[in-house]
């Protein structure tokens, strides 16, 4: 791969020359190249191809349809790879589709527990935040998911940030859903927790009543704040805010 080392950056194209800017490798420039596209939507030797573009299209507007569930959430936790990483799984999700040919395999609601365990922010999770577990539960009679968080002292337990003065849990429950627009997930929020002293046993608990085919997905966040006269401040280029999927409830 060319990179630009002038000072003047392009972007866009020139002749058969592709200028662009790679988030971490800086400016880059393509040859123009590659299989014409009439050819691989017609070509019989492409047919693999064909199935594997429908797929990931697919499995892109899956992806994207949770994005926009969890929009407000992903403000404070989303880093900038959880959109790719987000649509391969739902990919790999979607191979997991025993039901229909290649090329049209979905996502089915009853693969969803792979969803377990995504870190919305690849450079932190729960873990390693607190050293305590974290297990929500969501009871379908009650309509209701709960988080026990567990008495903790904050000096042994959590990893201290330079400038944090305070941490949040965040208790989000959603239904998986594949509408257009998809339902928004109810959050609850702890207090403010100081850094220092004993934290005691707290439940926070979102009502959440559904149909009782579908699915649910139980989302946790732990986010770090700073204290200045009172108001709280999130951490300035904060890396470490947590955000992950915890358990999906599958009737």
């Amino acid at each position: 791969m060319a990179k630009q080392e002038s000072l003047i950056k392009f972007r866009g194209k020139v002749g058969d020359l592709s200028f662009s800017k790679h988030r971490s490798r800086g400016y880059e420039v393509r040859m123009k190249g590659g299989v014409d596209k009439a050819r691989i939507q017609t070509d019989p030797n492409f047919q693999r191809t064909r199935e594997n573009m429908a797929e990931f299209g697919t499995a892109a507007g899956t992806a994207k349809l949770l994005r926009i569930q969890l929009n407000n959430l992903l403000r404070t936790f989303a880093d900038n790879t959880m959109r790719n990483r987000l649509t391969s799984l739902i990919h790999r999700i979607q191979k997991s589709d025993s039901a229909n040919a290649r090329g049209e395999r979905i996502f089915l609601e009853e693969n969803s527990t792979m969803l377990k365990g995504f870190e919305f922010n690849q450079a932190s999770s729960l873990k390693m935040l607190l050293g305590e577990k974290l297990e929500p539960v969501y009871d379908r009679t009650a309509g209701e998911a709960t988080l026990i968080i567990p008495e903790f002292n904050p000096q042994n337990d959590v990893m201290l940030l330079n400038g944090a003065t305070h941490m949040l849990f965040t208790l989000a429950v959603a239904e998986l859903s594949t509408d257009e627009v998809p339902p928004r997930p109810v959050m609850v929020k702890s207090g403010y927790i100081p850094l220092i002293g004993v934290h005691v046993e707290e439940t926070l608990q979102a009502p959440l009543v559904v149909d009782a085919a579908k699915v649910v997905y139980i989302i946790v966040g732990i986010s770090m704040y700073q204290e200045v006269n009172g108001e709280f401040y999130p951490l300035k280029n904060n890396p470490y805010n947590a955000m992950t999927i915890v358990e999906v409830d599958v009737p």
